[in-house]
């Protein structure tokens, strides 16, 4: 009895390591492979967002139903590329999506320790970029090929409290290279307006704007309208009332396109000139030149000269 139970034992462990054996054979078969579908302009190749296509740096994110996955507080995430790229091949990228801080975007080695490419910086807000990059041993370290694209914190160890990242597309080639496939893309290649209608908005130190719409995707375009700055403007001139008797006074006018700058200059020939009374003006009290004291102390000396001689003779006179 215990020989047989042994025998049934052994049976099924057998089966059981079979069984597991099988199921490891199921899986290795079900590997899972990650699609790369053409971008709507059937020239751009898009990067799936999925947790299956993350590259050596990994994370966890939030995925939604449009394709877009939000990390919060990572230093960094990589996605595998459609393919293998090795050095002096370029390729555009095309990304798409708002951070919350400042994030650096670049390739790296199969390792993810080595840059393969120069590091584009990203301020925070909604983005949409179009970076040409050429893979290269960008930190020396013998890089020769690359297919990770890496988002990462503004410095290291720097974290990113929150990227949204919606879409990224990949061009094999370069920006002349999507343009001459017929590709025009205001986000590549730039707005094209052709006529702008001025927004009256210039100052006297400062140029307008003006406003167009673009003739291929209808955006409103503002830009600066050089050259279009006012300049200060002064010709209602008002009297300080400042004049002196040597002096011309200042006359003082408020800027005409109401900037509230003032400009100040002389009133020529309001000078009031010197009015003397008895050798002194009345406006300044300035002396005149030809005053003198003089007469009024020979009078004086007169007088005394008279009153002496009279006192004499009526000292001396017998009557």
């Amino acid at each position: 009895m215990k020989r047989l139970f042994a025998i049934v034992l052994a049976l099924m462990m057998v089966l059981s390591l079979g069984v597991v054996a099988f199921a490891d054979e199921e899986t290795a078969e079900e590997e899972v492979v990650v699609e790369y579908p053409l971008a709507d302009d059937g020239i751009m190749t898009v990067v799936p967002l999925t947790e299956d296509n993350l590259g050596i740096f990994t994370a966890e994110g939030t995925y939604s139903d449009d394709g877009s996955v939000t990390y919060e507080g990572i230093e960094q995430v990589c996605y595998k590329l459609p393919e293998t790229y090795s050095l002096s091949e370029t390729i555009l990228i095309h990304a798409t999506g708002t951070s919350a801080d400042n994030f650096r975007i670049f390739l790296v080695n199969e390792s993810g320790w080595s840059r393969a490419s120069e590091v584009t910086t990203v301020e925070a807000g909604d983005f949409d970029l179009w970076i040409e990059i050429t893979v290269e041993d960008a930190e020396s370290k013998g890089v020769i090929e690359t297919y990770q694209f890496n988002f990462k914190g503004s410095s290291s160890g720097a974290v990113i409290s929150a990227i949204t990242i919606s879409s990224v597309e990949i061009l094999k080639g370069s920006t002349e290279d999507y343009i001459v496939a017929g590709r025009v893309n205001c986000g590549l290649t730039g707005h094209t307006v052709d006529e702008h209608t001025s927004n009256n908005d210039a100052t006297c130190t400062s140029d307008g704007t003006k406003i167009g719409v673009c003739s291929v995707c209808g955006e409103e375009v503002t830009v600066t309208d050089e050259g279009t700055a006012l300049g200060d403007s002064f010709t209602n001139y008002v009297s300080n009332n400042d004049a002196t008797c040597i002096s011309d006074g200042t006359m003082t006018a408020e800027c005409d396109n109401g900037c509230g700058e003032t400009d100040t200059v002389t009133d020529e020939g309001t000078a009031t000139g010197h009015n003397y009374e008895n050798g002194v003006c009345t406006n300044c009290g300035a002396e005149g030149s030809d005053y003198s004291a003089f007469p009024t102390t020979a009078v004086v000396i007169v007088i005394i000269v008279v009153v002496v001689a009279v006192a004499v003779i009526l000292v001396i006179s017998p009557w």
